[in-house]
C-alpha cells in the first residue's frame, strides 16, 4: 500500500511546488523586471528613492495575488517564498529604472557636452541627438530650423546681387539692381519675420529644457546654450544693413560715379561724402554682426563647459 500511495504523494509535492502560485509568482517578477525597462520611456522621471519604493509596491501587489490563489491551494511555501521575492525584485527594477532615467538624462545632456561651435558661433549636433532626449531633439529641430532661415535669407540677398555696389566693375557688368533700390527695403519684412521665429524658437527650448530629465546641474549650461544670442541687436544690424544699402544704391542710380582704378570716384563732393557715410554704416553694422556672433559662440562656449562639469560630477 505504501509503495501505491508513493507516486500520488510525489505528483502532489511536484503540484504545491510547480502549481499556479509560483507561476504567478514568476510572472510577477517578469512583469517587474519589464516595467523597469519601461517605465522610464512612459512617466516623467521620478527620483531613485520613490522608484525604489514604488517597486517594492507593486511587488507586494503582486504578492497579494500569489497569496489568494497559494490560500485556496494551501501552497504556503510558495506564499512565503514569494513574500521575499517579490518586494526585492520590486526594490531592484525600481533601482533599474532609476539608473535607466539617470542614463537617459545623461545621454541628453552629452548633446550639448559635445556641441561643436563652428568660428561664427553657428552651434551644430549630429543627427543622433534626435533620440538621445526632449531637449536634444528640441535643439536639434531648432538648429536645423535656423539654418534654413539662415539659407532663406542669403537667397533673398542675392536676388538684389547687392554686392556689386562695392565695385564698381562689378557695377558696371550688372547694374540691374540700380533700376529698383527701393525694392531692397523688402528684406526688412525677411529679416523681421526671421527674428521672431529665432524668438519663438528660444522659447521653445527654454521650455524643452526645463521638462527635460537633464540632470539639474547641467540644465542651467543647456539654457544658456539655447538662448545664446541677441535676437534684437542682430535685427537691429540686420536692418541697417539693408537701409545702408538702399541709400547706397539710390546715390549710385543717380550716375554721377565713374570707376577709379578699382574704386568709386565722384566728381560731385557730396556724392562723394555720401557714399563714404553709406559705407561707413555698412562696415560699423557688420562688424557688430560679428561682435554678436563673438559673443554668442563664448555663452555657448561657457554654457558646453557648464553641462560638461555637471556630468562628470
Amino acid at each position: 500500500m505504501h509503495d501505491e500511495f508513493e507516486p500520488e504523494q510525489e505528483g502532489a509535492r511536484r503540484s504545491a511546488l510547480f502549481g499556479w502560485p509560483l507561476l504567478l509568482a514568476l510572472i510577477g517578477c517578469l512583469a517587474l523586471i519589464l516595467a523597469a525597462a519601461f517605465t522610464p520611456r512612459l512617466l516623467p522621471r521620478l527620483d531613485l528613492g520613490t522608484m525604489v519604493l514604488a517597486g517594492i509596491g507593486a511587488g507586494l501587489a503582486w504578492w497579494l495575488l500569489v497569496l489568494l490563489v497559494a490560500g485556496r491551494t494551501r501552497q504556503w511555501l510558495v506564499a512565503g517564498i514569494a513574500l521575499v521575492v517579490l518586494p526585492a525584485t520590486g526594490a531592484l527594477a525600481g533601482f533599474g529604472a532609476g539608473r535607466i532615467y539617470v542614463a537617459r538624462s545623461a545621454e541628453d545632456g552629452r548633446t550639448f557636452a559635445e556641441l561643436d561651435i563652428a568660428a561664427d558661433g553657428k552651434p551644430s549636433v549630429p543627427g543622433a541627438a534626435a533620440e538621445r532626449g526632449v531637449a536634444s531633439a528640441a535643439y536639434l529641430a531648432a538648429i536645423r530650423e535656423a539654418d534654413k532661415d539662415l539659407r532663406d535669407y542669403a537667397d533673398a540677398m542675392g536676388k538684389f546681387n547687392l554686392g556689386v555696389l562695392s565695385s564698381p566693375y562689378l557695377l558696371q557688368q550688372a547694374p540691374q539692381v540700380l533700376s529698383d533700390c527701393a525694392s531692397i527695403s523688402t528684406l526688412e519684412k525677411v529679416a523681421q519675420d526671421q527674428s521672431k521665429r529665432a524668438h519663438d524658437r528660444k522659447a521653445r527650448l527654454i521650455e524643452a529644457v526645463d521638462g527635460s530629465e537633464l540632470p539639474a546641474g547641467a540644465k542651467p549650461g543647456a539654457r544658456a546654450i539655447v538662448t545664446a544670442g541677441d535676437e534684437d541687436a542682430m535685427l537691429a544690424s540686420r536692418i541697417e544693413i539693408i537701409r545702408a544699402s538702399r541709400a547706397q544704391c539710390e546715390l549710385l542710380a543717380r550716375r554721377t560715379w565713374h570707376n577709379a582704378a578699382g574704386y568709386f570716384g565722384f566728381s560731385n563732393g557730396g556724392d562723394r561724402a555720401q557714399f563714404g557715410a553709406t559705407t561707413k554704416r555698412l562696415l560699423e553694422a557688420a562688424g557688430k554682426t560679428e561682435a554678436l556672433q563673438r559673443v554668442a559662440k563664448d555663452q555657448r562656449t561657457a554654457g558646453r563647459e557648464q553641462v560638461r562639469e555637471a556630468l562628470m560630477r
